[in-house]
């Protein structure tokens, strides 16, 4: 069974490829006219599918790392050791000049066998794995190498082929069923060489690449087919199918048609293109996403820690928390709270005020009380952070070793070495205080205007850097603390955070607060104008819509539930005797939570919490439930109203995955921070 499916998939595929591939290789050309609207001129073909072929060798064989690191040495010898690398990389260049320049392959025959041909016998070479020895052959051991069956089969295998696709016209068998003769080479090399494979006798380093090897071998009649299928959609005969397969995106420079709720940068139908539609719609993803990571880690890091409280109500409620969202469709949960929130929250006319009103709440959203000037709520929170950074340099004493950049790359990552390890740290204290400035500074335009995207890269790359050397000076031991934790200092402490605080707070308000203005009559004649044209003064108070909301609440309490179960496991994995420990040094419950469970517990719920930070951002895709609109939504009704599928389908891979690598670079980061052990 195993036999006849492989045979049928190998002979499906490579036959509906090679069809492509030689309707793309042939030229009619008519008074100058090509003819063929499938036509690839061979430059494009050999650079596009040789290169593909290139690609998958130098990903199974993985040399490249190791010769670029030995060349930067100035080491000749990775060469020798990269030769299979090297001798593929010739290979393809030799076949580029070959086929383009020199050679006059038939399309119906001789360019597949060539190209698939090709890449059959580059999947003999990577599953011998001698081609080091194979280029190491000199008259002196000729007789060696006739001897051995390995390298007469590797070099046989590119003798016949290059004896077959210059004559393959006189081999009918093979030329007229191209599929079935190369899928029956793959399906003995697959089967023989996954039999030699499982016998295990071989050495794991050689055992890895045979495998690798074999995988690529296994998969290439679906990988060249992925391949040919999608050049040959972009130069489809049939034009609708061509209008829709064309990855152009020249119709994102025209206007957009129909509205959205963005916030802060505001998008206007009819009059801002679709690049900006867009950009205001990752921008919607990104402030709910970031939002409900925040508060889901809060939220399940509280009830994965009341699961294990000897309290038992408290334990089974958070028990019963995590069964019912844990097991509750995403997609239901949103619909619920929408739907729910619509029904229970007061009509706009009711004039619902909280706090004396601070807070008005309808079923139209709910706008908060806010500080006049945003300008010194961040001045606020630079005095704070200002006074971290001297606390801690009244804190911090001499490291036991001293270490002292010496070369211009460590002198890079440490630009405050020569003011000495006091004054060095508290430089960078005060380097990343002001980079954070400077990218909220630039930052603020990028997300509410139309540009600012370079300033703003620019300041991300800053505050990065500024990151990079606080980190360095963390991992030299060059940010020693010793801080007074008697409780005459810790009631200092306390004291001037307190006061801290309390400037922080003048300084935020100095300005004033932002209260929500409910208006009633709009033009100021005296006389209350109609109930549907009540509305919240523009510019008073903080609105946050019914459809942020829902999607705040939804992923913040499905995420929560999966995130209190890694809190738990990872606490319950750690060692009785470090809790027995804590217990000995008279620590209060939450005393042992804080400095001795949860940061050791970190070192398992990080990378755990990777996976979930992601999941919230893919999750947020749902947002189409609650009419939010984020990149899936905006993309959807984007392709209803162009009809440009396969571009735009592309748009929303590339901005998921762009952000999806973002949270894991962070969250990779900061997991090398909690789980590196210094001695």
């Amino acid at each position: 069974m195993a036999v006849y499916l492989f045979w049928g998939y190998s002979n499906k595929f490579l036959g509906m490829s090679i069809d492509y591939l030689s309707a793309m290789a042939r030229d009619i050309t008519i008074a100058g006219t090509q003819m063929n609207p499938s036509y690839y001129a061979m430059k494009s073909l050999a650079l596009i599918v040789g290169g593909v072929i290139l690609l998958c060798f130098l990903l199974v064989k993985n040399e490249i790392g190791t010769l670029f690191r030995g060349l930067r040495r100035g080491d000749l010898g990775t060469i020798s050791e990269c030769s299979s690398s090297i001798f593929a990389i010739v290979c393809f260049a030799v076949s580029y000049v070959l086929v383009t320049s020199v050679l006059e392959l038939t399309p119906g025959s001789q360019i597949p066998f060539f190209f698939f041909g090709g890449a059959v016998v580059a999947g003999v070479l990577l599953l011998q794995d001698n081609v080091s020895e194979m280029l190491s052959i000199r008259p002196s051991n000729i007789g060696y190498a006739v001897r051995e069956p390995s390298i007469l089969i590797s070099a046989g295998s590119i003798v016949l082929f290059l004896v077959m696709t210059l004559n393959l016209s006189m081999i009918q068998p093979v030329s007229q069923n191209i599929p079935l003769f190369l899928s029956g080479v793959i399906l003995l090399m697959v089967f023989y060489w996954g039999w030699r494979i499982s016998q295990e006798e071989m050495k794991p380093s050689v055992q890895a690449r045979r495998t690798a090897a074999l995988a690529y071998l296994a998969l290439l009649p679906f990988i060249m087919f992925l391949l040919l299928r999608v050049l040959y959609l972009q130069h489809d005969p049939d034009p609708v199918m061509q209008n829709r397969w064309e990855i152009q995106f020249d119709f994102m420079d025209k206007v957009n048609t129909f509205k959205i709720n963005p916030w802060p940068m505001e998008v206007v139908a009819n009059f801002d293109t679709r690049w900006m539609f867009l950009k205001a719609a990752v921008i919607n993803s990104a402030r709910v996403t970031l939002l409900s990571i925040v508060l889901c880690v809060i939220l399940g890091t509280i009830v994965g820690v009341t699961r294990l409280s000897s309290n038992k109500l408290a334990s089974t409620m958070a028990t019963v928390y995590v069964e019912i969202f844990r097991n509750l469709p995403l997609a239901v949960l949103l619909f619920l709270i929408a739907t729910q929130y619509g029904l229970q929250a007061p009509l706009f006319i009711e004039e619902e005020f909280l706090l004396g009103g601070a807070v008005f709440y309808s079923n139209q959203g709910i706008w908060f009380v806010t500080v006049a000037s945003y300008q010194r709520l961040v001045m606020g929170l630079v005095a704070l952070a200002l006074l971290r950074a001297a606390l801690r340099h009244m804190d911090r004493i001499k490291p036991r070793f001293i270490i002292t950049p010496s070369t211009p790359q460590e002198h890079l990552r440490r630009p405050f070495s020569t003011l000495g390890w006091r004054l060095e740290a508290l430089a960078s204290d005060i380097f990343l205080i002001f980079t954070a400035v400077i990218f909220i500074n630039f930052l603020v335009p990028f997300v509410s205007t139309n540009g600012g995207g370079s300033m703003a890269f620019i300041a991300m790359a800053i505050i990065v850097y500024a990151l990079a050397i606080t980190s360095k000076l963390d991992d030299d031991g060059m940010n020693a603390l010793q801080i007074d934790d008697s409780e005459s200092g810790l009631r200092k402490r306390f004291t001037i955070w307190v006061a801290a605080f309390a400037v922080a707070a003048g300084i935020a308000v100095s300005k004033g607060l932002s209260w929500p203005e409910y208006l009633k009559d709009w033009n100021g004649d005296g006389v209350i104008d109609a109930p549907g044209s009540w509305d919240i003064a523009e510019g008073t108070g903080f609105e946050i819509t019914p459809f942020f909301l829902a999607m705040i609440l939804g992923l913040t309490l499905f995420t929560a539930s999966t995130i209190a179960e890694i809190v738990r496991g990872s606490i319950q994995s750690l060692p009785r005797g470090q809790v027995e420990a804590a217990i000995s040094l008279s620590l209060n419950p939450f005393q042992r939570l804080r400095l001795v469970i949860l940061p050791q517990a970190l070192r398992s719920m990080v990378p755990l919490f990777n996976n979930q930070f992601m999941n919230v951002w893919k999750n947020s895709s749902l947002a189409v439930i609650v009419a939010y609109s984020d990149i899936f939504y905006v993309i959807l009704v984007m392709m209803n109203n162009v009809g440009k599928l396969i571009p735009l389908f592309i748009l929303l891979l590339i901005t998921y995955q762009a952000g999806s690598l973002a949270i894991s670079a962070v969250m990779n980061w900061y997991n090398t921070r909690v789980t590196s052990v210094k001695i």
